[in-house]
């Protein structure tokens, strides 16, 4: 393991920031969008998503930064139901050059709040 982080998000002000399309599309790629708007449960959905990318950034000791931007990091389900992050552009370079191999994410959540722990390794 070279690095864990835990994040926790208040669904209601996750809610309130997502109104904004601006911000939507700035911490969220266009699956994760369309994936959290088709969800009963769309304001926890979003909540979960920017946790596990905050949690992501703190495993790794990265701020949001060129090296790291929320857009650029995709929370995705397996089959099984299982979530998994997916990195893209300059934060998938840094990943890379920094030698991590593998992103271990779970997300858990209720109308109040959601969290996420991601450990690198």
């Amino acid at each position: 393991m070279r690095g864990i982080g835990i994040d926790i998000v208040e669904v209601m002000r996750m809610a309130q920031k997502c109104q904004k399309p601006s911000f939507v599309r700035l911490v969220f790629t266009a699956e994760e969008e369309t994936y959290c708007l088709a969800q009963g449960n769309s304001d926890e959905c979003f909540a979960a998503r920017f946790a596990a990318k905050e949690a992501y950034m703190k495993a790794v000791g990265l701020g949001w930064t060129s090296d790291a931007q929320f857009h650029e990091i995709e929370i995705y389900k397996l089959e099984s139901g299982q979530p998994k992050l997916r990195l893209y552009g300059n934060t998938k370079q840094t990943f890379e050059k920094e030698g991590f191999s593998d992103i271990l994410l779970t997300l858990s959540h209720t109308s109040q709040t959601a969290v996420a722990v991601v450990i690198v390794v």
